[in-house]
């Protein structure tokens, strides 16, 4: 068991935040392992367990600790090496130009400050019913300009004519020559123009022609409309994690 105090969601979330990563060796031996979670100091926090998928009997006795299950995480890649495009592109000819924005705060910002609350209504933080309306939106705002001055992150700008339609997020291993997608969508003013698929084309297209030979990324059950593109442009499932929460209160 592995137990992280996320300090930097306390401005997120308004509490102490942490984070438990469970593996199956935990699972086999889950009446120690709950005990283990009991002794914790977990006092006004919102606590996130991330377990493997499959021990429902695990599931279960979590949500009689009061942990509610938030959703299945998925974690799915696939190979750019020889990428061509997916079917679902000759319906149509859009075409975006993806523009890379140089690691500025200034620049980082006007991209951000395009992201709106109503632009991501699926993850696990925008429903969770114990959070504040706008949490989920103020969360990826600041993890990206976070990410602004960290090495090996890289900030994108999908624009159709003169629109800037969307935006991605990647960190690029150099080592591996593997693309790690870490944050992107179609910015609201243009969602439900089925605009998606091209964003993810191009790219796709680009971390190809630059040599890279794999691409991976992180998405939850809750969007069925973000697996189908997924699914679309050849990703296979890697790995798959329970994802369960709890606000504790003044007890341990």
């Amino acid at each position: 068991m592995k137990i992280i105090n996320a300090v930097w969601e306390k401005r997120n979330l308004g509490c102490d935040a942490y984070e438990i990563t469970l593996d199956n060796k935990d699972l086999k031996d889950f009446e120690t392992t709950l005990k283990q979670i009991r002794e914790q100091n977990f006092s006004n926090s919102y606590v996130v367990i991330k377990m493997p998928v499959g021990n429902l009997r695990a599931l279960h006795a979590l949500e009689d600790e009061g942990f509610r299950f938030m959703e299945v995480s998925f974690n799915i890649g696939r190979s750019l090496e020889n990428y061509t495009a997916p079917e679902i592109l000759e319906l149509n000819d859009t075409s975006l130009i993806r523009e890379e924005i140089s690691k500025e705060k200034i620049k980082w910002e006007k991209i951000v400050n395009l992201i709106t609350p109503d632009m991501f209504t699926t993850d696990r933080i925008y429903l969770d019913s114990l959070l504040a309306s706008g949490t989920s939106c103020k969360r990826y705002q600041n993890w990206i300009m976070d990410l602004c001055e960290k090495d090996g992150f890289h900030l994108y700008a999908y624009k159709r004519d003169k629109d800037i339609i969307g935006y991605g997020v990647d960190f690029l291993d150099n080592n591996k020559k593997v693309v790690h997608g870490i944050l992107g969508g179609i910015f609201a003013p243009f969602k439900n123009e089925g605009l998606g698929c091209y964003l993810w084309h191009a790219d796709l297209e680009a971390q190809s022609r630059d040599g890279y030979k794999e691409t991976k990324t992180t998405i939850s059950s809750n969007n069925a409309a973000i697996m189908r593109l997924y699914m679309a442009f050849d990703y296979k499932i890697q790995k798959q994690t329970y994802v369960l929460r709890k606000m504790y209160k003044g007890e341990k």
